[in-house]
């Protein structure tokens, strides 16, 4: 078995338990991508605020139908310290998908996590598939 200090996320009521979980450890954000250099961007009128807003909902939207494209019913998501790993929006878009999502796992325990689980790291949406996801008959939170 395997024991993480931090639960799952509570957010947009997601699930708690999972049975037969097919597991994915990523380690790419769940997040609009920023820029790599502090820049502002400003924004003069609300019609461009809304069309950033919307396609940034939408980037999250598809990293999120991938995630369930390949099968995972709980992601792991790695800790980052470039920027946010996830957002609120991600969490309720997963919790929507009924995928169980555990946070901030750190870099160091990546490797035995995956040994533990049988599961391989992802590091892009793009190569999330099946044969990565790892396996365990329950996953849950313990009071």
């Amino acid at each position: 078995g395997l024991v993480f200090d931090k639960g799952s996320t509570k957010t947009a009521g997601g699930p708690s338990q999972i049975e037969n979980a097919k597991i994915a450890l990523i380690q790419f954000c769940l997040s609009a991508p920023k820029t790599d250099m502090d820049n502002n961007v400003v924004v003069s009128d609300y019609a461009a605020m809304d069309r950033i807003l919307r396609d940034e909902r939408k980037y999250i939207l598809n990293l999120c139908k991938k995630i369930k494209k390949s099968g995972a019913n709980v992601v792991l998501i790695q800790k980052s310290i470039l920027r946010d790993a996830y957002n609120e929006l991600s969490l309720h878009f997963l919790a929507k998908m009924g995928i169980l999502v555990v946070t901030d796992v750190e870099r160091t325990d990546v490797e035995f996590v995956c040994r533990t689980l049988g599961c391989t790291p992802v590091p892009h949406v793009d190569s999330l598939s099946p044969e990565k996801l790892g396996t365990a008959e329950h996953v849950g939170d313990v009071v």
